[in-house]
């Protein structure tokens, strides 16, 4: 079981299928040292900023001052597909150029690490940070590094968040991998954001904003057996599989991505109640129960 101590909480969500707004990053950085930073990263640095606004209780009239950042803080990210615009965009450059003339900066931002190294950068950070790529499970896995570089000592605090972007050609795959598997109902709508989570040891709770969280990892059959409080939320993705299990849960959210989970955990978190979030990694469920402060 991972037990982590939660510390703060920032976001940047879309309403509904749009595109977030990243305009308020001006009120953090200079908007010309912003100009050649992508959608993706744009994203992660803003909900970063906000949650570690959050965690030190700064308001509007802060955000031009420094960051204020924790004693020796790791950073974490988790997605499902990475900055998949920046990707494309550089293989489109090799099929319109050839290799030889590709574009160098498209394949630089095509990086999956450099979003976080990007975040590293401009927070004047130079502390370990790495990013998760998987489309099972993101939210777990990055709670599970958050949990291994506390226990470890390899950090005192760490900013983990999970971000995905929209695109043309996500949308349009999904909607033809559906079409071949002989779904007929119509799909959750394709949607974006960035949720961070500012994390400590569970040892700090008391000095904590919003308590602890506990991640374990059950079968189907063990979560069946499971008490679960009456609070519970799940991407949207899952509520059918959940439902067959006999399972009742809420998703906030009526769009979907990989890291779908990261809204449904706030939602969770910010209940006075004891709560939980279900994420489904495959034929795994991860419960991330909340354990609400006093």
């Amino acid at each position: 079981m991972i037990r982590l101590s939660l510390h703060g909480i920032g976001t940047a969500l879309a309403d509904g299928t749009d595109t977030v707004d990243t305009s308020d990053l001006n009120s953090y950085f200079a908007p010309r040292r912003l100009r050649r930073v992508d959608h993706f990263t744009r994203m992660a640095m803003l909900a970063g900023c906000r949650a570690l606004h959050d965690a030190a209780g700064t308001g509007q009239e802060d955000l031009k001052a420094q960051l204020p950042l924790p004693d020796n803080m790791g950073i974490v990210i988790s997605t499902g597909y990475g900055p998949s615009q920046t990707i494309f965009e550089f293989l489109d450059s090799i099929i319109d150029h050839g290799a030889g003339c590709a574009s160098p900066l498209a394949f630089a931002h095509s990086v999956h690490n450099i979003p976080v190294a990007t975040m590293s950068l401009f927070f004047n950070n130079p502390k370990p940070y790495t990013t998760i790529c998987q489309i099972s499970g993101p939210l777990q896995a990055g709670l599970q590094t958050a949990g291994c570089w506390l226990n470890e000592g390899r950090v005192q605090k760490v900013l983990f968040g999970v971000v995905d972007e929209k695109t043309l050609l996500l949308e349009d795959n999904t909607k033809r991998l559906l079409e071949k598997r002989g779904f007929t109902s119509e799909p959750i709508p394709i949607g974006e954001g960035a949720c961070f989570f500012l994390f400590g040891p569970a040892n700090e709770a008391e000095n904590s904003k919003y308590g602890i969280l506990e991640l374990e990892t059950l079968s189907a059959q063990e979560l069946q057996q499971a008490k679960l409080p009456s609070q519970t939320y799940s991407p949207a993705r899952s509520l059918h599989r959940l439902a067959e299990l006999g399972i009742t849960a809420t998703a906030t959210q009526q769009t979907d991505m990989v890291c779908a989970a990261g809204p449904e955990l706030i939602a969770a978190v910010m209940q006075s109640c004891p709560s939980c979030c279900i994420e489904q990694s495959r034929n795994k469920f991860g419960i991330i129960s909340t354990i609400v402060k006093g």
